[in-house]
């Protein structure tokens, strides 16, 4: 199984990698981030261990890297400001929401794909994902769970 995470160089991002992993089930790891660099480190470092958990591929990439990926996550997002609600985060999230959406879009999806959206409004951007990308439901799935402990 090949898993892309967009937002990868992130804290959120890099956490869902090493667990992903640590499980030993994904064959090929790819994250992609708008710091190519943190995206890199995080790799490096993943990669270092990796020999002693599985046989896995992990890399920093693009959104071209992602076409064939059986799962993508998105994991970008702006943070919250201080005393900022979840609501008032939502036109800064969405405007930068699309812009990852078509990027993935005119990069292509495999057919099967399920896409997993972890950033916040969570509601809002997987109804927004399922739009944009022309995904029949199931397919586009939202998990808010613990995120703001992470």
């Amino acid at each position: 199984m090949k898993v892309g995470i967009i937002g990868g160089g992130g804290i959120v991002g890099a956490s869902a990698g090493f667990a992903l992993q640590l499980g030993g089930i994904v064959h090929e790891i790819v994250l992609v981030d708008v710091n190519a660099d943190l995206a890199d480190g995080q790799a490096l470092d993943m990669m270092h261990g990796a020999p002693a958990i599985a046989d896995q591929l992990i890399t920093a990439g693009a959104y071209e890297d992602l076409a064939d990926a059986d799962l993508i996550c998105i994991t970008a997002g702006l943070r919250r400001k201080p005393d900022e609600s979840r609501l008032a985060l939502i036109n800064r999230n969405v405007a930068l929401f699309k812009t990852i959406l078509q990027s993935v879009k005119a990069a292509g999806i495999k057919s099967d794909a399920t896409i997993l959206v972890v950033s916040n409004p969570v509601d809002i951007l997987t109804y927004l994902a399922e739009e944009e990308l022309g995904l029949p439901q199931g397919r586009v799935i939202g998990l808010g769970t613990l995120l703001d402990t992470l």
